[in-house]
């Protein structure tokens, strides 16, 4: 695989700047930053089960990067176990996705499942494009806190409100 630092740090900047922006929409726009979290939770499931499938030694690059604790885990219980454990997170991180449509106590579960799950790959360092995992950490807790309750098809309860508004009576002659 072709490695290019400049790729590095464009990819690296670009990551940090949307979840930055996911905190600030997660309450302006909570249903596009409920979208982006679908979508980059579906496609990182998708990565991971076929990444892993295919070439499961490229997860011990992580350790790399990794504080010294998950460098030991990396390189060491981690190897034996890469497939069967990179599969299971990808199954989490289809269930992240899914609840990004939900509404409720679903929705919620999905959000600090999110959370939980940005706060525990933060110590995998730049190679996760830290702080990046901890800005969609509280990405994820703003969008649990100021969500409409909605599921992520429903028109708003702003949009409800403006198409029931009685229309103008014109005045008569």
């Amino acid at each position: 695989m072709f490695f290019s630092l400049t790729l590095f740090w464009t990819t690296y900047t670009v990551v940090n700047l949307l979840f930055l922006f996911s905190i600030w929409s997660s309450k302006q726009w909570p249903r596009l930053t409920r979208l982006f979290f679908l979508l980059l939770f579906s496609w990182a499931a998708w990565f991971n089960a076929s990444t892993v499938l295919e070439a499961p030694w490229v997860y011990q690059d992580y350790a790399d990067t990794a504080a010294p604790l998950y460098k030991w885990f990396i390189l060491g219980p981690f190897v034996t176990i890469i497939k069967p454990m990179i599969l299971v997170i990808s199954a989490c991180q289809v269930l992240i996705a899914l609840t990004m449509v939900l509404k409720g106590d679903l929705f919620r579960l999905g959000c600090w499942d999110g959370l939980i799950f940005g706060l525990a790959i933060a110590p995998l360092g730049w190679y996760a494009a830290f702080p990046a995992t901890v800005l969609m950490a509280i990405a994820f807790y703003r969008l649990q806190k100021f969500h409409d309750n909605t599921y992520l098809w429903e028109p708003t309860r702003k949009h409800l409100a403006k198409s029931r508004k009685k229309p103008a009576i014109a005045p008569t002659a």
